[in-house]
């Protein structure tokens, strides 16, 4: 009997890596990825390895009409879909211009665009919840020298792990700074469990979850304690993300399941 030919998972995998390193919407990775007959460096070259949030503006704007195509078989009316329309590009950048802070207790770019995509892309939404995080954070700054634990605030400013199996993959974000080590790595082996025990995604491929760690830059000794804790802790699992140095990629595996055992 022939072995069967399934790569679902690995194609996934590539095109996830895809959009990580150049920055593009996940649509437009997937077709340019087919487009170059699954070749991941080929993909690459084609996109040509961009690595900010927002490559299409100036492509389309003002010159290209949604049906013309950008390239390769793209047009802007399915980047606009897959990413999102001028209006909303220009919401965030003014979220992302009010609110952006650095230091210690700021926030990154980053992590406001990530916020953006949980609250369906409400400048509504996101500010509230900005607003809150403000609170949160100086919370985090007057209590963090005391014998107080702050992994509760810390722990808000993330999606509840009670939701976690309905955000879709590429929003599984979670942000570390301003926990203890210990608290970083319960958390993360409670994200974990929760993904094991009750995540769709799963059932089809692994998932890689991102995690938030910064470069230590702002410590006594200029390293990240928890960024080193999980790579101790999860080994080969855990990888530096190649877009984000300040960024781990957590894999967690498929669940193993019958046709598994058979075709291995």
């Amino acid at each position: 009997m022939p072995r069967r030919q399934n790569n679902s998972k690995l194609n996934a995998r590539h095109v996830d890596q895809l959009r990580r390193d150049t920055g593009y919407p996940h649509n437009v990775v997937k077709i340019t990825y087919y487009d170059s007959k699954k070749n991941v460096d080929l993909a690459r070259k084609e996109l040509g390895f961009k690595k900010t949030n927002y490559p299409f503006r100036n492509i389309f704007v003002g010159n290209v009409s949604n049906k013309e195509y950008v390239f390769n078989g793209v047009t802007a009316e399915m980047i606009n879909e897959s990413f999102g329309t001028v209006d909303t590009i220009d919401q965030l950048r003014a979220l992302q211009d009010k609110y952006r802070k650095n230091g210690k207790y700021g926030i990154a770019n980053y992590w406001i665009a990530h916020l953006f995509e949980l609250n369906e892309r409400s400048e509504t939404k996101t500010t509230a919840y900005l607003e809150e995080d403000k609170i949160r954070r100086h919370s985090i700054r007057r209590l963090h020298n005391s014998r107080f634990d702050v992994s509760q605030i810390v722990r808000q400013r993330n999606i509840s792990l009670d939701d976690l199996i309905k955000i879709p993959v590429e929003n599984l974000k979670f942000d570390l700074h301003w926990f203890t080590c210990m608290g970083a790595l319960g958390y993360v082996k409670e994200i974990v469990e929760k993904m094991n025990s009750g995540s769709p995604h799963l059932c089809h491929r692994s998932v890689d979850i991102q995690l938030l760690t910064g470069l230590g830059n702002h410590s006594a000794n200029c390293t990240s304690i928890i960024r080193e804790a999980l790579q101790t802790e999860y080994g080969v699992q855990v990888k530096v993300d190649g877009g984000n140095p300040g960024v781990l990629i957590l894999t967690i595996p498929k669940k193993p399941t019958y046709s598994d055992v058979i075709w291995c």
